[in-house]
């Protein structure tokens, strides 16, 4: 970049100007941001600003809370100088530099680049950007943005191929708005003969073309200027990437098909890559997960454990967990509603932000509400909206909830907070597949995948008449059920390592290990709160201290629990591990009661002392010397 762009960051009334020296610059609350912000809202690597020749893209990285501009959650989207994006309650503005660029460039000898030099500086800049991306939807948006400018093209589509069949598609527009099903929008013969050819396809005028005069998708879809070209990688098709003009005959010639190429042959490199990357993460997990079956389980590992998908922020390997990641991997292809319950802390919307983002529609918007944190007026307008003056303090329009997530998907939580009069109105949108704003006589048509979630059961409430029976089955096409920990507290050591370096990554601290008597003591404990719980456990003791995690640092409900309660184990534990943890509970129980006293806890036990200080060395346990 030629010269840094300005970023004026402001957060509580507190403002502060950042320069931007590169070409991508991520956003977050990690250390290792280039703009680091101080937002409990903000994700560790919340979002990225990217510049592209003379362009500057907001690129939201699948944070939590979401990135917006304007009112509206952005995946990929121009960011210009009258934008506010917005994370949490902290807000960031291109304060200057991208004018100041623009004049630098302007200021050469021809006072303007040349349609080579703007092409070249596009080609250059996205080339630059795509080592930064590790998503499909995100790295496709980012080349047919790219195709769309260098090409002058109305509509840009990227279509990726497995055994012959389109497994994904993405298609965005000279405004950098996403055409919804691109699969529908394009020829499917265009796409057929791009495969088939070692050449760009060009099409001058499909209309008058007779080589198309009897392709009815062709016709139908009034597409005139198309070029079309396969994504090639040592002789694999791994996609195919296209441009249209739909009025214009001619648009596009020989140099146009240059540039595709070009961006073509760079795209399915970076897929390549992509893949590969995909494929060693899956290759490490798989075999940490091996090693940790193989320390922890030597006896009864099995090749199953291999094949449990994996899924963002989701751990375990539990019986009732695989189950779970089993039914999810099924749901995911499809569209119909689900309803997911589970105690309050369990992670249900990470099942739900699972369903959406590991499906083919992961770049449409995902919208959540909370349908127990609003009074029935608030909650109507939130999902439906309201236009202007349709009641007090409606002081512009809304679009809603369901207008939002258009095309995408929706999560309800807590669905059975709603009034009867609210689930009518759900109800009623979820049968006709339209909502009208508050005050409005306009209806709206959307057509979105409504997830919904819930700690009651539901079915409870149907037949006491507080929930809708109608409305019941609606949502409830498919149920999944997340458990509690005390379901599944084989899970805790996981889980554990897990948040713990979480934790000390966004605080920019070293992890914290666990004692196995620490561990022992959080098997016990039944955690009403679940993985929410957990977590605040877990950020307490890494603020604490430096180094092993002591029982005694335990909260006093987690301590407590450890010597009132039996050790409760998950059915794959082996009898090695069953008699260890048993063995530790029996000892820090029995020191305890002879207040640390081992010559008289060794014969409460029925040991010798000698074989008591055995054990205590074996196991590691952290116990000062009695007085």
């Amino acid at each position: 970049m030629q010269v840094p762009l300005e970023v004026m960051l402001e957060r509580d009334q507190l403002q502060q100007v950042i320069k931007i020296t590169t070409n991508v610059a991520v956003v977050g609350r990690g250390q290792d941001c280039d703009i680091r912000i101080d937002d409990p809202l903000a994700s560790r690597h919340h979002c990225r600003i990217e510049v592209v020749d003379n362009q500057v893209f907001v690129v939201d990285l699948d944070s939590r809370n979401g990135s917006w501009i304007g009112g509206q959650r952005v995946l990929r989207q121009p960011f210009s100088v009258s934008d506010v994006l917005r994370i949490g309650s902290t807000t960031l503005q291109l304060y200057g530099g991208i004018e100041q660029r623009l004049d630098s460039v302007e200021s050469t000898q021809t006072q303007r680049l040349t349609r080579e030099q703007q092409v070249l500086n596009t080609l250059m800049s996205t080339v630059q950007n795509l080592q930064f991306e590790e998503r499909i939807p995100q790295l496709s948006a980012m080349v047919v943005d790219a195709a769309v400018s260098m090409c002058r093209a109305e509509r840009a589509f990227m279509f990726i191929l497995e055994d012959g069949k389109v497994s994904y598609s993405m298609a965005r527009n000279f405004a950098h708005e996403i055409v919804p099903s691109p699969e529908e929008k394009f020829s499917q013969t265009l796409i057929e003969r791009a495969v088939g050819s070692e050449v760009p396809v060009i099409v001058e005028d499909a209309s008058a073309d007779s080589k198309f005069s009897g392709v009815e998708s062709i016709s139908d879809l009034g597409l005139r200027s198309v070029i079309a070209v396969a994504l090639r990688s040592q002789g694999e098709i791994l996609g195919v990437l296209a441009i249209d003009h739909r009025l214009t005959g001619g648009a596009f010639g020989s140099v146009e098909s240059e540039m595709l190429q070009s961006l073509a042959a760079i795209s399915a490199l970076n897929f390549v890559n992509l893949q590969q990357h995909q494929q060693l993460i899956s290759a490490r997990r798989r075999n940490l997960l091996l090693q940790k079956t193989s320390v922890n389980h030597a006896e009864t590992l099995s090749a199953e454990h291999l094949s449990i998908p994996h899924f963002p922020g989701m751990i375990g390997t539990s019986a009732v967990m695989r189950e779970l990641f089993v039914k999810i991997e099924k749901v995911i292809a499809s569209d119909v509603p689900v309803v997911i319950d589970g105690e309050s802390g369990t992670g249900k919307e990470l099942v739900a932000r699972a369903l959406h983002f590991q499906s083919d529609n992961a770049s449409a918007p995902f919208i959540t509400e909370n349908c127990g944190a609003l009074s029935d007026t608030l909650l109507e307008s939130e999902l439906f909206g309201h236009v202007k003056g349709a009641f007090t303090g409606a002081t512009h329009d809304r679009k809603g909830c369901f207008v939002e997530a258009d095309g995408g998907t929706i999560f309800l939580d807590e669905v059975a907070e709603m009034s009867e009069s609210m689930q009518t109105r759900l109800l009623r949108v979820l049968q006709e597949g339209e909502v009208r704003p508050i005050g409005s006589d306009e209806v709206i048509k959307v057509k979105v995948r409504v997830i919904a979630a819930t700690h009651q059961d539901l079915l409870r409430n149907v037949k006491r008449g507080s929930f809708r029976e109608d409305l019941y089955y609606r949502l409830k096409v498919v149920g999944l059920h997340v458990p509690s920990l005390r379901e599944r507290n084989g899970d805790i050591p996981q889980l554990v390592e897990y948040l713990m370096q979480q934790v000390s990554d966004e605080a920019g601290r070293e992890p914290r290990s666990f004692s196995e008597a620490a561990l022992v003591a959080m098997q016990s404990y039944s955690w009403p709160g679940n993985i929410r719980e957990l977590r605040n456990e877990i950020q307490r003791l890494s603020m604490l201290d430096r180094g092993e995690v002591d029982v005694k640092e335990l909260s006093a409900a987690v301590s407590r629990a450890e010597s009132k309660e039996g050790v409760h184990f998950d059915e794959r534990t082996t009898l090695p591990e069953r008699v260890k943890a048993v063995e530790i509970q029996a000892i820090l129980q029995v020191l305890e009661l002879e207040s640390g006293n081992r010559t008289s806890a060794a014969r409460t036990l029925g040991i010798s002392r000698f074989a008591l200080l055995r054990k205590i060395e074996k196991y590691e346990l952290d116990i000062p010397e009695e007085k």
